[in-house]
């Protein structure tokens, strides 16, 4: 990337300091009336996209600590017809919205004054469509700006709430290709800038790393990025932040190399791991029991669920590559392990509210439905469970399933796993020999949750 651009890049993306809770609740946006200054070159609204940029502000900033709002309201007000400004104003409010669910129609919101009949396509897939028709009025393949890597990123993550593996997984290739066009892998390319600058280019490149090592373990993707650089500091106004996105960074730096390869994909099952690598990797992800209480709930859960979700995938790992045993001096490597996790998860999602784990998309059902359907593995097929231990399973399993009920985002996981829970009744019935003798009440307990199990609906209502 030459002087010249870094330069140019500086001075647009410069501005003051901005604090973000991120704790304030918030429901759709509310913009105070449908205006747009004469030069706007959009249909919806310009305060329509301010209002959902500061949606994204207050509820998704902390997860995505990489487009200062402030500035960029600024920008949209005093130089609308940029097309890139505008491109990424619109990418940021599709993936905020998309994330969010806010998927009402512009007129049932208030503050349109268009008629109802004009607009039948949700707000949510109009702000994709504007940055996309922003997109091409530019040249945007050849642009060396942090909006050009942000654009495809955004628009990645609006998309990954919609049925198009593709499109998605092309945006995000797009994104990190950008990241290392622009040198943002390279630490010698962070000596000369601006230390706000220098903040959220590290950022960048760090989400980045986080999304596509997230996407490539879902998905069984290959990856690019594999040179690391230092963390963003911490000792500014949004420290708070800051931890906890170092703190996520640092949990899928503890797995690099072992649950995902440099363009192979996954790496389970394409590498034989020693039982000590395993073990140590589980420490790592354990270190922390509990994260800070005064962390953005947003935040907190993304990272504590995370966590969890990672433990489950490296014991998934060691059982195809050690021996296990029920009773393993190092838990980590015993067959009830799954039970250990779940409940710990559970614990992280219990602490939070729902709108919390609803902000992070399809990406937290699928995290949860990997430990829902490990747990199950675990209850249906491992005969060494203590009677108490089954029905304490078994109500953790119920209360992940009404989680994900709830969610209500990728229905097919849903669907697969009613499935399997009306396959593997009977053993959830009858897991051990004099079971209800021995359990006594706890028996009907695990009965009655079999039952509520089948009247779950798909909806997350209970018939």
């Amino acid at each position: 990337m030459s002087h010249e651009n870094t330069e140019n890049e500086h001075s647009r993306l410069q501005s003051p300091d901005v604090l973000h809770d991120g704790n304030s609740e918030s429901s759709l946006p509310s913009p105070s009336g449908s205006w747009s200054p004469s030069n706007w070159g959009s249909d919806l609204p310009l305060s329509d996209v301010m209002a959902y940029l500061e949606t994204y502000n207050e509820r998704m900033y902390p997860v995505w600590p990489v487009v200062d709002v402030r500035w960029l309201k600024k920008v949209l007000q005093t130089n609308p017809s940029d097309c890139e400004i505008c491109a990424l104003a619109f990418a940021v409010c599709a993936s905020t919205s998309a994330n969010l669910q806010l998927n009402l129609n512009e007129h049932q919101r208030s503050g349109s004054s268009n008629s109802p009949g004009k607009y039948s396509v949700a707000l949510t897939d109009r702000f994709a469509a504007e940055a996309e028709r922003y997109r091409l009025m530019y040249d945007y393949r050849e642009s060396s700006t942090r909006e050009a890597i942000l654009i495809p990123l955004f628009l990645h993550l609006y998309y990954s709430t919609k049925p198009k593996r593709q499109t998605t997984s092309l945006l995000l290739r797009e994104a990190v290709t950008l990241c290392q066009f622009m040198g943002l892998d390279n630490e010698e390319t962070y000596s000369d800038l601006d230390p706000e600058e220098e903040s959220y280019r590290r950022r960048t490149f760090w989400l980045l790393y986080v999304t596509e090592r997230g996407y490539a373990m879902q998905h069984d993707a290959g990856i690019c990025l594999s040179e690391f650089i230092s963390l963003p500091s911490t000792d500014r106004s949004e420290s708070q932040i800051l931890q906890a996105f170092n703190s996520l960074v640092h949990l899928f730096v503890s797995v690099d190399g072992v649950l995902v390869n440099s363009n192979a994909g996954t790496g389970v099952g394409r590498r034989i791991w020693s039982r000590e690598t395993l073990s140590r990797i589980q420490d790592e992800l354990r270190q922390h029991h509990q994260w800070p209480a005064d962390w953005n709930e947003v935040q907190r859960s993304d990272v504590s669920i995370t966590q969890q979700w990672l433990r489950m995938l490296v014991w998934q790992l060691s059982l195809k590559n050690v021996c296990m045993s029920s009773k393993a001096t190092d838990d980590s490597m015993s067959f009830i392990y799954p039970a250990h996790v779940s409940r710990d998860a559970l614990q992280s999602i219990s602490a939070v509210s729902i709108d919390a784990l609803v902000a992070h998309g399809p990406g937290m059902q699928v995290k949860i439905s990997d430990i829902t359907n490990t747990l199950l593995d675990v209850i249906t097929c491992v005969h060494s469970l203590s009677p108490d231990m089954f029905v304490q399973t078994c109500q953790i399993l119920h209360e992940f399933c009404c989680y994900l009920a709830r969610l209500n985002g990728n229905r097919g996981s849903l669907n697969w796993l009613h499935k399997r829970l009306a396959a593997e009744s009977d053993v959830l019935l009858q897991p051990v020999s004099g079971f209800k003798a021995l359990a006594g009440s706890s028996y009907e307990e695990a009965y009655s949750f079999t039952e509520h199990m089948e009247e779950v609906s798909i909806d997350g209502e209970e018939s």
